[in-house]
């Protein structure tokens, strides 16, 4: 039951911080994309942009990730956003690896609670006394069918949090796609021609 416990904290942790940085994330791709490419595409701005002026806006943690390539031309942009959002692909999978091994082994060391708890109880029977000990017995039986229970309680509610923010994770993927192309469109015009 300690690893259950473990694994069982360990995930209520992941998943509060990852609300709160998806809650975060949200309140700057509320705001207009076409404002925020509008403020971006002046290169002396780019430039000046410092990794403290960032405050989890995703669009400026984009561009702050391009300033430093050559984009002197089209394709170093695309290359740059390119390398950019893949990094960012990186934020937004935070602990996905982490719940995936808590769906897959919580059930696990549940069956393994279940199955000592079941040897323990195994150990009050004792040969020719029958009926005598079938209180300690069932007693530990349901015990051990407890630990069985939660590493399925964990594993599920940790499943149910993960898919969530895997499809979030796909539709901010998204947003940060279109506004790339739509970044890499006014920049080129901009500064291009």
């Amino acid at each position: 039951m300690w690893p259950l416990l473990l694994f069982s904290i360990l995930s209520v942790s992941f998943i509060i911080e990852r609300i709160i940085f998806w809650n975060k994330i949200n309140r700057y791709l509320k705001v207009s994309s076409d404002f925020q490419i509008n403020q971006f595409t002046n290169i002396s701005y780019l430039k000046s942009l410092k990794k403290k002026d960032i405050d989890n806006n995703p669009y400026k943690n984009l561009l702050f990730k391009i300033k430093d390539f050559d984009l002197s031309s089209q394709r170093n942009l695309s290359i740059a956003l390119s390398i950019s959002i893949q990094s960012l692909q990186h934020e937004f999978e935070k602990f996905n690896n982490f719940f995936s091994t808590t769906i897959s082994i919580a059930p696990l060391l549940g069956l393994l609670g279940t199955v000592f708890g079941l040897i323990n109880s195994f150990s009050f029977i004792e040969i020719g006394n029958v009926g005598v000990n079938a209180n300690e017995v069932t007693g530990g039986i349901s015990e051990a069918l407890i630990s069985t229970a939660a590493g399925l309680i964990i594993a599920i509610f940790t499943l149910i949090f993960s898919n969530y923010f895997k499809s979030i994770k796909n539709k901010k993927i998204k947003l940060m796609n279109e506004f790339c192309g739509k970044f890499e469109t006014f920049f080129s015009h901009k500064n291009f021609n």
